[in-house]
């Protein structure tokens, strides 16, 4: 008994990131913001100002769900041009909280599967540096398209953290780069070489430092 209450408190108390949007509405207006991570109980906020009162009414937004908190700003992270709040959950709606915990779920899975992204077009290479990965305890996902691509990284409940490329899809490795950085800025980036060993140990050092790496050994 004394290990399973200690587990549901620690899941709790388990902030994973998950990606949504937090709108804090008050009379003034609303105040957009971006979701790093959320636990049952809190989340922490990236927004471009901070709101004027402590309490708020937040409407939470995850993948196609949508759902409202009462909550109040605990801390407030201030960090070059980053300005964090993170606040506390005073209630949930019902639907709300089943949402937060199947996100919640689906962040557990991913820390455990480790999803490795791996874009090349060479086709001997991709499927060894898939087998490579897959026997150091990674989940490769080898999309075919820039299309298939896209779409992995934007499955919210995939948590693609890493991703491996060399020139594909008619792109070069620094435009690759240079458009993971813009639109995916929480996913880690590292080149193939012909080196697979060199790059699959460039995977696991990047997965490392990833939110998921932190969530598995929060886990462990």
């Amino acid at each position: 008994m004394g290990d399973l209450a200690s587990w549901s408190e620690r899941r709790s108390a388990l902030r994973a990131a998950v990606r949504g949007v937090a709108v804090f509405h008050a009379e003034a207006g609303a105040m957009h913001g971006t979701i790093e991570n959320l636990s049952r109980t809190g989340a922490l906020v990236s927004v471009h100002g901070i709101p004027t009162t402590e309490l708020h009414d937040v409407e939470i937004k995850l993948g196609g769900e949508t759902g409202w908190v009462s909550a109040r700003t605990v801390r407030v992270e201030r960090g070059g041009r980053r300005l964090r709040i993170a606040v506390a959950f005073e209630r949930v709606d019902g639907a709300l909280a089943a949402v937060i915990e199947n996100a919640i779920d689906h962040a557990l899975r991913a820390a455990q599967r480790r999803p490795i992204l791996v874009i090349d077009d060479s086709r001997g290479r991709r499927s060894e540096l898939a087998t490579k990965l897959a026997a150091r305890g990674m989940t490769p996902l080898v999309p075919r398209t820039p299309l298939e691509a896209i779409d992995l990284l934007t499955r919210a409940q995939l948590h693609v953290n890493v991703i491996l490329f060399a020139p594909s899809f008619g792109h070069s490795g620094d435009e690759l780069r240079a458009l993971v950085s813009d639109s995916f800025p929480w996913v880690s980036a590292a080149e193939i070489s012909d080196d697979l060993e060199a790059t699959v140990d460039r995977a696991l050092e990047a997965w490392s430092g990833t939110d998921g790496a932190r969530l598995a050994r929060a886990i462990a």
